[in-house]
Protein backbone atom coordinates (compact mmCIF):
# COMPACT_ATOMS: atom_id res chain seq x y z
CA UNK A 1 0.00 0.00 0.00
CA UNK A 2 2.61 2.18 0.88
CA UNK A 3 4.18 2.20 -2.76
CA UNK A 4 0.78 2.91 -4.24
CA UNK A 5 0.98 6.26 -1.77
CA UNK A 6 4.23 7.34 -2.60
CA UNK A 7 4.13 6.52 -6.60
CA UNK A 8 1.19 8.60 -6.54
CA UNK A 9 2.32 11.48 -4.59
CA UNK A 10 5.49 10.90 -6.60
CA UNK A 11 3.45 11.83 -9.53
CA UNK A 12 1.59 14.69 -8.60
CA UNK A 13 4.17 16.38 -7.39
CA UNK A 14 4.65 19.19 -9.61
CA UNK A 15 0.66 19.51 -9.51
CA UNK A 16 0.67 19.88 -5.43
CA UNK A 17 3.54 22.48 -6.21
CA UNK A 18 1.44 24.47 -8.82
CA UNK A 19 -1.65 24.49 -6.62
CA UNK A 20 0.50 25.27 -3.61
CA UNK A 21 2.14 28.16 -5.35
CA UNK A 22 -1.69 29.34 -6.59
CA UNK A 23 -3.11 29.61 -2.90
CA UNK A 24 0.41 31.30 -1.86
CA UNK A 25 -0.49 34.22 -4.80
CA UNK A 26 -4.27 34.29 -3.76
CA UNK A 27 -3.72 34.57 -0.08
CA UNK A 28 -0.95 37.12 -0.28
CA UNK A 29 -2.45 39.24 -3.27
CA UNK A 30 -5.85 39.25 -1.04
CA UNK A 31 -4.28 39.89 2.48
CA UNK A 32 -1.38 42.87 0.91
CA UNK A 33 -4.47 44.98 -0.36
CA UNK A 34 -5.91 45.30 3.28
CA UNK A 35 -4.03 48.20 4.92
CA UNK A 36 -4.96 50.08 1.96
CA UNK A 37 -8.86 49.93 2.94
CA UNK A 38 -7.97 49.55 6.79
CA UNK A 39 -8.70 53.28 7.73
CA UNK A 40 -12.11 53.31 5.25
CA UNK A 41 -13.40 49.66 6.77
CA UNK A 42 -16.58 51.82 8.45
CA UNK A 43 -17.35 53.89 5.21
CA UNK A 44 -16.81 50.83 2.71
CA UNK A 45 -18.73 49.01 5.09
CA UNK A 46 -21.89 51.85 5.12
CA UNK A 47 -21.82 52.20 1.33
CA UNK A 48 -22.50 47.79 1.63
CA UNK A 49 -25.03 48.39 3.75
CA UNK A 50 -27.26 48.60 0.90
CA UNK A 51 -27.07 45.39 -0.08
CA UNK A 52 -29.85 42.72 0.32
CA UNK A 53 -29.53 40.32 2.68
CA UNK A 54 -29.33 37.47 0.35
CA UNK A 55 -25.92 38.98 -1.44
CA UNK A 56 -24.64 39.81 1.59
CA UNK A 57 -25.20 36.02 3.38
CA UNK A 58 -23.16 35.09 0.27
CA UNK A 59 -20.25 36.50 1.15
CA UNK A 60 -20.48 35.08 4.94
CA UNK A 61 -22.29 38.08 6.10
CA UNK A 62 -23.04 41.61 6.75
CA UNK A 63 -19.45 42.70 7.79
CA UNK A 64 -16.96 42.96 5.02
CA UNK A 65 -14.10 45.47 6.16
CA UNK A 66 -13.03 44.76 9.81
CA UNK A 67 -10.29 42.34 10.63
CA UNK A 68 -12.92 39.39 10.98
CA UNK A 69 -14.90 40.52 8.08
CA UNK A 70 -12.03 41.50 6.02
CA UNK A 71 -10.21 37.92 6.36
CA UNK A 72 -13.88 36.03 6.28
CA UNK A 73 -15.67 37.49 3.03
CA UNK A 74 -12.58 38.05 0.59
CA UNK A 75 -10.77 34.53 1.94
CA UNK A 76 -11.92 31.97 4.29
CA UNK A 77 -15.60 31.68 3.11
CA UNK A 78 -15.58 31.32 -0.49
CA UNK A 79 -12.52 31.95 -2.50
CA UNK A 80 -10.15 29.14 -0.82
CA UNK A 81 -12.50 27.02 -0.23
CA UNK A 82 -13.83 27.22 -4.13
CA UNK A 83 -9.95 26.95 -4.75
CA UNK A 84 -9.36 24.07 -2.47
CA UNK A 85 -13.11 22.36 -3.75
CA UNK A 86 -11.64 22.31 -7.13
CA UNK A 87 -8.20 20.65 -6.35
CA UNK A 88 -10.29 18.34 -4.25
CA UNK A 89 -12.57 17.13 -6.63
CA UNK A 90 -9.99 16.80 -9.58
CA UNK A 91 -8.38 14.33 -7.07
CA UNK A 92 -11.70 12.78 -6.03
CA UNK A 93 -12.31 11.72 -10.22
CA UNK A 94 -8.86 10.94 -11.14
CA UNK A 95 -6.95 8.93 -8.42
CA UNK A 96 -8.75 6.24 -9.49
CA UNK A 97 -10.66 7.24 -12.69
CA UNK A 98 -7.33 8.59 -14.44
CA UNK A 99 -5.86 4.84 -13.91
CA UNK A 100 -9.02 3.73 -15.44
CA UNK A 101 -9.27 5.71 -18.16
CA UNK A 102 -5.46 5.09 -19.09
CA UNK A 103 -5.61 1.81 -19.01
CA UNK A 104 -3.57 1.16 -16.09
CA UNK A 105 -5.56 0.16 -13.31
CA UNK A 106 -5.35 -3.76 -14.48
CA UNK A 107 -1.66 -3.71 -14.06
CA UNK A 108 -2.21 -1.95 -10.46
CA UNK A 109 -4.80 -4.74 -9.69
CA UNK A 110 -2.19 -7.40 -10.93
CA UNK A 111 0.33 -6.58 -8.01
CA UNK A 112 0.21 -7.93 -5.25
CA UNK A 113 -2.46 -5.50 -3.34
CA UNK A 114 -5.99 -5.96 -2.72
CA UNK A 115 -8.77 -3.86 -4.33
CA UNK A 116 -9.19 -2.34 -0.83
CA UNK A 117 -5.31 -2.06 0.20
CA UNK A 118 -5.23 0.44 -3.28
CA UNK A 119 -9.10 2.65 -2.56
CA UNK A 120 -7.53 3.17 0.51
CA UNK A 121 -4.04 3.96 -0.79
CA UNK A 122 -5.64 6.35 -3.28
CA UNK A 123 -7.97 8.00 -0.76
CA UNK A 124 -5.13 8.62 1.68
CA UNK A 125 -2.97 10.44 -1.19
CA UNK A 126 -5.32 12.96 -1.94
CA UNK A 127 -6.11 13.80 1.64
CA UNK A 128 -2.40 14.20 2.01
CA UNK A 129 -2.29 16.46 -1.29
CA UNK A 130 -4.99 18.29 0.07
CA UNK A 131 -3.31 18.84 3.53
CA UNK A 132 -0.21 19.85 1.70
CA UNK A 133 -2.04 22.79 0.13
CA UNK A 134 -4.11 23.55 2.98
CA UNK A 135 -1.16 23.97 4.93
CA UNK A 136 0.86 26.27 2.91
CA UNK A 137 -2.49 28.25 2.55
CA UNK A 138 -2.55 28.04 6.62
CA UNK A 139 1.05 29.29 6.76
CA UNK A 140 0.52 31.84 4.40
CA UNK A 141 -3.07 33.28 5.44
CA UNK A 142 -1.87 33.51 9.43
CA UNK A 143 1.88 35.02 8.57
CA UNK A 144 0.16 37.84 6.55
CA UNK A 145 -2.23 38.27 8.46
CA UNK A 146 0.64 39.11 11.54
CA UNK A 147 2.61 41.29 8.93
CA UNK A 148 -0.23 43.77 7.51
CA UNK A 149 -1.56 43.60 11.12
CA UNK A 150 -5.23 42.03 10.47
CA UNK A 151 -5.91 41.77 14.46
CA UNK A 152 -7.60 38.41 14.52
CA UNK A 153 -6.35 35.70 16.76
CA UNK A 154 -4.01 33.59 15.27
CA UNK A 155 -4.84 30.16 16.78
CA UNK A 156 -8.98 31.26 15.22
CA UNK A 157 -7.04 31.64 11.67
CA UNK A 158 -5.57 28.08 11.78
CA UNK A 159 -8.41 26.56 13.09
CA UNK A 160 -10.88 28.43 10.20
CA UNK A 161 -8.15 26.82 7.93
CA UNK A 162 -8.61 23.67 9.41
CA UNK A 163 -12.22 23.63 9.04
CA UNK A 164 -11.53 24.90 5.45
CA UNK A 165 -9.91 21.28 5.05
CA UNK A 166 -12.14 19.29 6.00
CA UNK A 167 -15.29 21.21 4.33
CA UNK A 168 -13.46 19.98 1.15
CA UNK A 169 -12.51 16.95 2.22
CA UNK A 170 -16.22 16.33 1.98
CA UNK A 171 -16.55 17.44 -1.52
CA UNK A 172 -13.46 15.44 -3.10
CA UNK A 173 -14.94 12.35 -0.87
CA UNK A 174 -18.12 12.75 -3.08
CA UNK A 175 -16.12 12.82 -6.26
CA UNK A 176 -14.47 9.81 -5.49
CA UNK A 177 -16.95 7.66 -4.01
CA UNK A 178 -19.16 8.83 -7.25
CA UNK A 179 -15.57 7.65 -9.45
CA UNK A 180 -15.27 4.50 -7.30
CA UNK A 181 -18.80 3.15 -8.14
CA UNK A 182 -17.74 2.71 -11.90
CA UNK A 183 -19.44 6.62 -12.73
CA UNK A 184 -17.73 8.03 -15.54
CA UNK A 185 -15.25 11.40 -14.61
CA UNK A 186 -17.18 13.79 -16.50
CA UNK A 187 -21.00 12.42 -14.60
CA UNK A 188 -18.61 12.28 -11.00
CA UNK A 189 -17.33 15.92 -11.72
CA UNK A 190 -20.64 17.15 -12.57
CA UNK A 191 -22.19 15.89 -9.36
CA UNK A 192 -19.88 16.78 -6.99
CA UNK A 193 -19.84 20.80 -8.31
CA UNK A 194 -23.58 21.01 -8.25
CA UNK A 195 -23.70 19.12 -4.59
CA UNK A 196 -20.85 21.48 -3.59
CA UNK A 197 -22.07 24.86 -5.36
CA UNK A 198 -25.55 24.02 -4.67
CA UNK A 199 -24.85 23.19 -0.86
CA UNK A 200 -23.04 26.81 -0.55
CA UNK A 201 -25.67 28.93 -2.11
CA UNK A 202 -28.58 26.72 0.11
CA UNK A 203 -26.97 27.36 3.07
CA UNK A 204 -25.77 31.39 2.43
CA UNK A 205 -29.49 32.34 2.12
CA UNK A 206 -31.25 29.56 4.52
CA UNK A 207 -31.25 32.87 6.85
CA UNK A 208 -33.52 35.13 4.29
CA UNK A 209 -34.89 31.98 2.78
CA UNK A 210 -37.01 30.58 5.63
CA UNK A 211 -37.86 26.88 4.10
CA UNK A 212 -34.09 26.32 3.22
CA UNK A 213 -33.17 25.89 7.00
CA UNK A 214 -35.17 22.29 6.24
CA UNK A 215 -32.76 21.73 3.53
CA UNK A 216 -29.29 23.10 3.87
CA UNK A 217 -28.67 20.66 7.25
CA UNK A 218 -27.64 17.75 4.49
CA UNK A 219 -25.12 20.20 2.87
CA UNK A 220 -21.47 20.56 4.21
CA UNK A 221 -21.55 24.38 4.06
CA UNK A 222 -24.10 24.43 6.46
CA UNK A 223 -21.88 23.65 9.08
CA UNK A 224 -19.03 25.84 8.29
CA UNK A 225 -19.53 28.67 10.07
CA UNK A 226 -16.32 30.52 9.67
CA UNK A 227 -17.26 34.01 11.16
CA UNK A 228 -18.02 32.52 14.05
CA UNK A 229 -14.29 30.21 14.12
CA UNK A 230 -12.84 33.92 13.68
CA UNK A 231 -14.70 35.47 16.67
CA UNK A 232 -13.80 32.06 18.78
CA UNK A 233 -17.84 31.02 19.27
CA UNK A 234 -17.64 28.16 16.91
CA UNK A 235 -19.35 25.07 18.21
CA UNK A 236 -16.76 22.28 17.53
CA UNK A 237 -18.71 19.70 17.69
CA UNK A 238 -20.12 20.80 13.83
CA UNK A 239 -16.55 19.56 12.54
CA UNK A 240 -17.63 15.66 13.26
CA UNK A 241 -19.90 16.51 10.46
CA UNK A 242 -17.52 16.77 7.82
CA UNK A 243 -16.00 14.13 9.94
CA UNK A 244 -18.76 11.32 9.85
CA UNK A 245 -19.33 12.28 5.86
CA UNK A 246 -15.92 12.29 4.67
CA UNK A 247 -15.12 8.86 6.29
CA UNK A 248 -19.11 7.53 5.53
CA UNK A 249 -17.48 8.13 1.84
CA UNK A 250 -14.56 6.40 1.86
CA UNK A 251 -16.29 3.51 3.35
CA UNK A 252 -18.71 3.00 0.03
CA UNK A 253 -16.21 3.66 -1.87
CA UNK A 254 -14.25 0.41 -0.62
CA UNK A 255 -17.54 -1.26 -0.98
CA UNK A 256 -18.51 -0.16 -3.80
CA UNK A 257 -15.03 -0.61 -5.97
CA UNK A 258 -14.59 -4.37 -4.34
CA UNK A 259 -17.38 -5.33 -5.85
CA UNK A 260 -16.80 -3.75 -8.96
CA UNK A 261 -16.15 -5.51 -12.35
CA UNK A 262 -13.40 -3.78 -14.23
CA UNK A 263 -13.34 -5.86 -17.15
Amino acid sequence: MKPVIRWTLWQRRWSTFWWSLGVVALSGFTLAFYPTIKDQASQLNKSLGGLSGSAQSLFGGTDFFSPVGYLNSQLIYFTVPLILAILAIGLGTSLIGREESNGTLESLLARPVSRGKLTLAKAIAGVIIILIVSFVNLLVTVGLSKLVNLDVSSVYVAEACFACFMLVLTFGAVAFLLTSTGRGKVAALGISVVYGIGGYLISSLDSTVHWLTHVSPIFPYHYYQTADILRGTFRWGDIVFFTVFTLACGLLAYLAFRRRDIA
